[in-house]
C-alpha cells in the first residue's frame, strides 16, 4: 500500500498539531510537520521537519515545492496553525485580532490554495481545516477567536464544494476541549486595560481563556487517534467534531438563540458585569 504523504501546519510541541504528527506516523504516513520555528517542534519523530509561516506568501511557496520536490505529491493537508483571540471585544488590541484572522483564516486559505492546486492536477487529495466547536456558538470574552473559527467553518463548505469536481476532499475538524498549550497562550494574552467597562468580571475572562483546559479535557493523543482514523478512511466525512464539550456546543448551534445566551451568559458571569453609571443624572 502506498504510503501517505501528510503536510500538517501549527506543529509546535505541547500542541494539537504535534499529536496529529505523532499518530499518523503510527498509521505508516509520511508527515511533513511545520511551525514558524523548527525548534519549537521539540524532540518530534519520524516526521520531516520544516519552518513555514502561514502568513508569508514566500515561505508558504517555498515549503510546499519543498514536500512536493521530495514526495512527489501532498495526499492530506491538515491546516491546524492557529493564533488566540481572548478579551471583551470592547478591550481587545485590535492588532492581535487583525493577527487572529491573519493566521486562523487567510493563512489557512493560503495553503489551501497553494496545495490544491498540486491535489487538483493529481485528480485527488484530502484538506482538513481545523475549525473549533466555537465556530457553532460564540461565547463572551472570545469573540475575535470565535468569529475567526466561524469563518473557517465557512470557507470550508465552499471549499468542499468548489473542490469535489478536482477529486478533493474537504473537512472540518471542529475540537472540543482537547489537552493543549493552547489555554496558556490565550491566557498570556488576556490585557484588560484599567478603564475597561468589565474590570468586575476579570476573572471570569482569565477562566474563558483556559475554559478548554479543565480536567476533564480530552487528551491529545486521543483526539489525535481519532481525527487521523476519520481522515484516512477513503471518504472523509464533512465535519468531525469530537472532544469534550463538543456535543454541547453542536447543540448550541440548534438551540433558540436566548437559551444559548442565557446559559453561557449566566457561565462567563455577564449578569455580574457592573453597569456604568450616567454621570449627567
Amino acid at each position: 500500500m502506498t504510503q501517505s504523504v501528510v503536510l500538517i501546519t501549527g506543529c509546535t510541541e505541547g500542541g494539537i498539531g504535534y499529536g496529529l504528527c505523532e499518530e499518523f506516523v503510527k498509521q505508516r504516513c509520511r508527515v511533513y510537520a511545520t511551525a514558524r520555528r523548527v525548534e519549537s517542534m521539540g524532540a518530534l519523530q519520524g516526521c520531516e521537519l520544516l519552518a513555514l509561516d502561514v502568513t508569508n506568501a514566500a515561505s508558504i511557496e517555498s515549503t510546499v515545492q519543498k514536500v512536493i520536490d521530495e514526495a512527489g505529491h501532498i495526499d492530506i493537508l491538515i491546516n491546524n496553525a492557529g493564533a488566540p483571540g481572548v478579551d471583551p471585544l470592547l478591550d481587545i488590541d485590535m492588532d492581535d485580532a487583525r493577527q487572529c484572522f491573519e493566521v486562523n483564516v487567510f493563512g489557512l486559505l493560503s495553503m489551501c490554495r497553494a496545495v490544491a492546486r498540486h491535489m487538483a492536477k493529481r485528480g485527488s487529495g484530502k484538506i482538513a481545516n481545523v475549525g473549533s466547536i466555537v465556530g457553532y456558538a460564540s461565547t463572551p470574552w472570545a469573540g475575535v477567536y470565535a468569529a475567526s473559527k466561524a469563518a473557517v467553518h465557512s470557507l470550508t463548505d465552499t471549499l468542499r464544494m468548489e473542490l469535489s469536481p478536482f477529486g478533493i476532499q474537504v473537512t472540518v475538524v471542529a475540537p472540543g476541549s482537547i489537552k493543549s498549550n493552547f489555554g496558556k497562550n490565550a491566557t498570556n494574552m488576556v490585557s484588560v486595560p484599567e478603564d475597561s467597562f468589565y474590570l468586575s468580571v476579570v476573572k471570569y475572562i482569565y477562566a474563558r481563556a483556559n475554559m478548554s483546559q479543565g480536567p476533564h479535557s480530552t487528551p491529545t493523543s486521543v483526539f489525535a487517534a481519532h481525527v487521523a482514523n476519520k481522515l484516512l478512511k477513503r471518504s472523509s466525512p464533512r465535519y468531525v467534531t469530537y472532544g469534550t464539550n463538543s456535543w454541547t456546543f453542536l447543540l448550541f448551534y440548534y438551540l433558540p438563540v436566548f437559551v444559548k445566551e442565557y446559559i453561557l451568559g449566566k457561565r462567563l458571569g455577564i449578569r455580574e458585569v457592573k453597569p456604568i453609571a450616567n454621570k449627567d443624572n
